[in-house]
C-alpha cells in the first residue's frame, strides 16, 4: 500500500490550515515513500504526480471553492493507495482516503462562511460515510467531530499543531516591550475584537492596539467601529504581515490578545509564546486544552476579568503549577510528525516506514514558495 498526499489546495502564502498541511506533508514524506498531488508553488519532498491548477488553492478567490469541486471530481486517483489529505479538501469518490477536519467553525458561524457551511452540512456527511479515518488537531475537535457527524471515536486521531522555536524564539537583545496590545488573525467575526473595543476604557490611556492580518468585510466592519469610538488614534490596522514581522511584533508587544468565540486549536497564541509575549486569551474549551494556565484565560463579556488580566501583565507572567509542561514544550513539530505517522499506521498497518519519523523544518513556509 502507497501513500498518496493530497496538498492540492495549498496556496503561496499559506494561513494556519497551509503550515499545519506543509509540515504534516513534510513529515510523511520523510517516514513514507510517498506521492504527492501539489499546486505549482509547492517545492516540497515527494514523488509530485500531478500539479493542482493555481486557481482552485485557498486564496484564490471567491470561486475558487467550485473550480476546485469541479478539478476533484475529474481527477483519475490511483488505484492501491492510502489518500491522506491535511485539509478536508478531499477527493470526492476517495474511499480509501484520511480527510483532517480542523474545526467546525463553518457550522458554528454560518453567516461569515455560507460556502463552507454549506459544504460542512450538506457535502462532508456523505463524504465521511466513504473515508478510512478522520484526523484532527485538539481533543476538543475530535468530540466536537464525534457530536456533530456521529464518527466514530476510534477512527478519530489528533494529530496537534505545533510551533517552530526555530523561528518564534524571544528577542535575542531582550528589549523592554512596547505599550501595544496586540491580535493576530482577524479576518472573520468570531475572531471577536469587538470585544476588545468594547472594553476600551480599561487600556486605551495607556495602550495602543494594533491588529495583525486584518482584510475584507471584516477589517471594514472593525474600522467602522473604531471610527465611531473615536479610537482612530489608538487603533492600527496591518495587512498581511511577513514571518520576520510577525515575530518582530509578538517580541515587542506588550500582551498578545485573543479573544476568540471559538478555535479548532489556536497557532497565534502558541507563536506569541515561544516569543515570550504574556497571552490574554478566551476562556474557551480549546484554548484551556491548548494553553492551560500559562495564559491568562478571561469570561467573554466580564469586564473584571478584563480589567484583572490587563493589570496582571503588567506584574508578571502567570504562574502555573509547578512540574507542569509549558505548551511550548508539548506542541512541537517534531511530536505532530510522530503522532502523525503513528496515526498513519494505525489507520493502514500496510504502509511500509522507509526511515524513523523526522521533519526537517525550521520556517512557517515549509515547501512553499516564498
Amino acid at each position: 500500500m502507497q501513500l498518496l498526499i493530497n496538498l492540492s489546495v495549498l496556496g503561496p502564502q499559506p494561513t494556519g490550515l497551509g503550515v499545519y498541511a506543509a509540515h504534516c506533508a513534510a513529515a510523511a514524506t520523510a517516514s513514507y515513500p510517498a506521492k504527492v498531488v501539489a499546486p505549482p508553488s509547492y517545492q516540497g519532498a515527494g514523488q509530485i504526480i500531478a500539479r493542482s491548477p493555481q486557481n482552485i488553492v485557498l486564496g484564490a478567490g471567491k470561486a475558487a471553492a467550485i473550480r476546485r469541486w469541479l478539478w476533484s471530481n475529474k481527477f483519475d486517483l490511483p488505484r492501491n493507495h492510502l489518500v491522506y489529505c491535511p485539509t478536508h479538501h478531499g477527493f470526492p469518490d476517495g474511499t480509501n482516503q484520511i480527510l483532517t477536519i480542523h474545526d467546525l467553525i463553518a457550522l458554528r458561524f454560518p453567516e461569515q462562511h455560507p460556502t463552507q457551511h454549506f459544504f460542512f452540512r450538506h457535502l462532508l456527511p456523505r463524504r465521511l460515510k466513504k473515508t478510512k479515518a478522520v484526523f484532527t488537531v485538539s481533543e476538543v475537535t475530535r468530540q466536537d467531530l464525534h457530536d456533530t457527524y456521529k464518527y466514530p471515536l476510534d477512527d478519530i486521531h489528533v494529530v496537534p499543531n505545533g510551533v517552530s522555536t526555530e523561528v518564534f524564539k524571544p528577542a535575542v537583545d531582550d528589549a523592554p516591550r512596547q505599550p501595544f496590545l496586540l491580535i493576530v488573525g482577524a479576518a472573520y467575526p468570531h475572531k471577536n475584537v469587538e470585544e476588545l473595543l468594547k472594553f476600551a476604557h480599561l487600556w486605551k490611556d495607556k495602550y495602543r492596539l494594533l491588529i495583525a492580518s486584518c482584510r475584507g468585510k471584516y477589517r471594514a466592519h472593525l474600522e467602522q467601529s473604531v471610527a465611531q469610538a473615536g479610537l482612530q488614534q489608538r487603533v492600527e490596522f496591518l495587512a498581511y504581515v511577513s514571518t520576520e514581522e510577525l515575530v518582530r511584533l509578538y517580541q515587542t508587544c506588550a500582551a498578545f490578545v485573543y479573544p476568540s468565540k471559538w478555535e479548532g486549536f489556536g497557532i497565534p497564541p502558541l507563536e506569541a509564546m515561544a516569543c515570550g509575549a504574556p497571552v490574554i486569551a478566551s476562556d474557551i474549551a480549546p484554548h484551556r486544552e491548548v494553553l492551560g494556565e500559562h495564559a491568562h484565560l478571561i469570561k467573554l463579556g466580564d469586564e473584571a476579568a478584563w480589567a484583572g488580566a490587563l493589570a496582571r501583565i503588567a506584574q508578571s507572567e502567570p504562574r502555573p503549577t509547578p512540574g507542569t509542561i509549558s505548551p511550548i514544550q508539548r506542541f512541537t513539530w517534531a511530536e505532530s510528525a510522530r503522532l502523525l505517522v503513528s496515526s498513519l499506521k494505525q489507520v493502514e498497518p500496510k504502509l511500509q516506514l522507509d526511515t524513523a519519523p523526522s521533519l526537517p523544518l525550521h520556517g512557517t513556509h515549509a515547501g512553499l514558495a516564498a
